[in-house]
């Protein structure tokens, strides 16, 4: 049977252009039948299965990390307490010990996986400098093995990173922020990609540094090396060449 997935974003706001007042399923039904006779989604193509036990083995990780980071924030909660809160202290400990090393099992997992879908694409990605394992695996799972992204902008949009102005006339300026129309993880271990590559790669530090001397906020100038990272991330990947410090695009 074919079916088209879409994002349920556009279905909702293709109801909105039709002043729908009233909500009901047999109501949400009608205009979503007219969304797909109007509209003609593309057919959905089922992703390979080793797409959906790495997604699952990613997520898993997610949810230790932040069982990790919340007894982390509840011990340095306990320990402002006015009484004795050790045996506390010494229990949450054990509890994130054990978080720990079974998240450190999963990423292993995760990596053999990874190598098993797509092991030149771990290779091309792992290759950028400032792009870690962790991040690479967000990447390729997130984008599916980088299906259907045509363009570095794509991607960009894709993570939630490309800018949003709202301005109308001369009376409306509002500020040039990122749109967060995205993945919100990718985004995070991005950010931190991004902190470390203004330091270890030469083209990001240059941007970086650019940027910060013209007066730009140093946070802006960090999503401005997140998107130069993604930049060069689908450079390698579409030109399947691995990452080049010093690589100069030679005139025709």
């Amino acid at each position: 049977m074919a079916f088209s997935v879409v994002n349920a974003l556009q279905i909702k706001r293709y109801i909105q252009m039709h002043l729908e007042r009233n909500k009901s399923d047999k109501k949400d039904a009608k205009r979503i039948y007219e969304y797909g006779v109007e509209r003609r989604p593309e057919i959905y193509a089922m992703p390979d299965t080793e797409y959906f036990e790495c997604r699952s083995l990613n997520n898993a990780i997610h949810d230790l990390t932040k069982e990790i980071t919340k007894f982390s924030n509840q011990i340095h909660s306990i320990k402002k307490c006015p009484f004795n809160t050790k045996t506390i202290e010494k229990s949450f400990e054990k509890i994130i010990k054990k978080l720990r090393e079974e998240k450190q099992n999963l990423e292993i997992i995760l990596q053999h996986k990874l190598v098993a879908w797509e092991a030149e694409m771990l290779k091309l990605v792992t290759s950028v400098k400032g792009i870690g394992r962790r991040a690479a695996a967000e990447l390729i799972i997130y984008t599916q093995g980088f299906k259907d992204m045509n363009s570095y902008k794509q991607l960009i949009s894709y993570a939630g990173l490309s800018p949003t102005e709202y301005r109308s006339g001369s009376s409306i300026r509002g500020r040039v922020r990122i749109c967060k129309q995205g993945g919100k993880q990718l985004r995070h271990i991005l950010y931190m990609c991004a902190l470390n590559a203004k330091k270890t790669n030469a083209q990001c530090k240059t941007l970086f540094d650019r940027l910060v001397e013209k007066g730009k906020n140093k946070k802006a100038a960090v999503i401005a090396v997140c998107n130069k990272l993604l930049k060069i991330v689908f450079g390698v990947v579409k030109n399947k060449t691995t990452y080049q410090d010093n690589f100069i695009v030679k005139s025709a």
